[in-house]
């Protein structure tokens, strides 16, 4: 038990020391912006990432992270759309609680998910592609302002 506080507080020293350097802390202020967003989701977010300009749209940030729905169909057949266990879960699970507190906290989210929730009917669903559109908001707003 003392060595798994041990390593937590290491971990949130590591942490905290990320935070301060000075383009991190931009970025992560950017991020934290967003209702529902803190400082684990967002630290996380931007270790994971690392170099955001290394991607060329949100549709990439999104299938890194597992969060893109992927189809499969085979001849007429109407396909089924899922997400693909890629990527860090342990990111993509903050994205997804963060997009609940997200709509709890954010009228546009609360309608998004609302309208995918009410031509889908799964909340699970709803709250992935919710969680999609997190994932994209918080690339974008870490992409440094001389390359956006």
């Amino acid at each position: 038990m003392l060595n798994l506080l041990l390593a937590q507080k290491e971990v949130d020293t590591k942490l905290e020391r990320f935070i301060q350097e000075q383009d991190e802390a931009r970025r992560i202020a950017a991020m934290r912006s967003v209702s529902g967003v803190g400082k684990v989701v967002a630290t996380t977010f931007a270790a994971e990432i690392f170099n955001p300009t290394r991607f060329n749209h949100s549709k990439e940030v999104t299938a890194y992270l597992g969060l893109a729905p992927v189809i499969r169909q085979s001849g007429s057949s109407k396909g089924k759309a899922t997400l693909r266990p890629v990527g860090q879960r342990r990111l993509r699970s903050l994205l997804v609680e963060a997009a609940w507190m997200w709509k709890r906290k954010d009228e546009w989210a609360q309608e998004f998910y609302n309208r995918i929730l009410g031509k889908h009917g799964v909340p699970q669903k709803a709250i992935a592609a919710l969680a999609r559109k997190l994932a994209a908001l918080l690339w974008k707003l870490s992409i440094p302002a001389e390359s956006a």
